[in-house]
């Protein structure tokens, strides 16, 4: 049986994952877990609790850019890399733990399912909005910080936007993942093939 907190978070996030909010009741969750309703509410008093805790771990907690990527002091090239490893490091974190099958029984992709939390996020955590907006500013503030550390260093031409620039990168995985996520998942060499791309074009 299954007691362990953390493990407990691991199978709520498959059910809130794979089917909508309305219809995880406490007794899936436990079910999911292996435990009773007695159980589940030995560690949250309600299924907003254990919603909750999901999203702060594996939506604002696993997204949080200081998590994902780290510090980067190198070149812009170097930051892509690192970024790219990032992704790649918090799909298999996460993207497994989402992995199954909608309501109606057919099979989808994984990041399907992860982007099916994230619209539930912004639905029924309180006060979501002002989260994922703090979460995409710290990201876009990170890319700047590597664009403007380029131009400064001459490796990217001088004229170019930085703002801008550090935009186009944060927004080509955010699109690109959305968009596959329709399809089979996030293809990180096609993503990496994007960057690189707007990379030359902007190369000293």
């Amino acid at each position: 049986m299954k007691t362990n907190r953390e493990e407990i978070l691991q199978n709520c996030l498959s059910v809130f994952a794979t089917m909508n909010y309305e219809r995880a009741s406490i007794t899936e969750l436990s079910r999911a877990c292996g435990l009773s309703r007695m159980a589940i509410h030995h560690y949250f008093p309600n299924k907003q609790a254990v919603f909750t805790a999901v999203v702060d771990r594996y939506v604002f907690g696993v997204q949080d850019p200081a998590n994902k990527f780290g510090a980067s002091e190198g070149s812009l090239a170097d930051f892509i890399d690192n970024y790219l490893d990032g992704i790649v490091r918090t799909m298999r974190q996460i993207v497994g733990l989402c992995a199954g099958k909608t309501e109606g029984g057919g099979a989808v992709a994984p990041n399907f399912h992860y982007f099916n939390l994230m619209l539930q996020t912004r639905r029924y955590y309180p006060g979501a909005e002002r989260k994922f907006e703090q979460l995409y500013r710290k990201t876009r503030t990170y890319w700047r910080k590597a664009v403007q550390r380029a131009a400064e260093t001459g490796e990217v031409r001088p004229d170019i936007d930085v703002a801008r620039i550090a935009d186009m990168f944060h927004q080509i995985h955010f699109g690109l993942s959305f968009e596959q996520a329709m399809l089979q998942g996030l293809d990180i060499g096609t993503l990496a093939g994007q960057f690189r791309q707007l990379y030359e074009l902007i190369r000293a």
